[in-house]
């Protein structure tokens, strides 16, 4: 999967990645708490689990920004994950 940044009419990949085995896990769920300045992300899957996640600078910045103030909580969402000294860190998420 690749991530891009458009500017004007060009697009500029910032990041390849590869999602499922060997690669970046893949979580979907609803959004419980989001707060960017903590970076710290809550998701509850569709059996319950709740998954708390730090949010990587990338994710702060540029993921999920089509999910709008005010309406964070409760959007139904895929995060994209790995996971570093036993914590959960998404790199970017999306709304679905």
């Amino acid at each position: 999967m690749a991530h891009y940044t458009k500017r004007g009419t060009e697009e500029t990949a910032l990041e390849i990645d590869k999602v499922g085995r060997g690669g970046l896990d893949v979580t979907k769920g609803t959004v419980k708490e989001i707060d960017r300045g903590t970076k710290k992300l809550v998701v509850v899957t569709a059996d319950g689990t709740e998954k708390t996640f730090t949010l990587s600078d990338h994710a702060v910045t540029d993921s999920g920004k089509d999910i709008a103030k005010g309406s964070e909580k409760g959007a139904k969402v895929v995060v994209y994950s790995s996971e570093d000294a036993g914590k959960k860190v998404a790199h970017f998420f999306q709304h679905v």
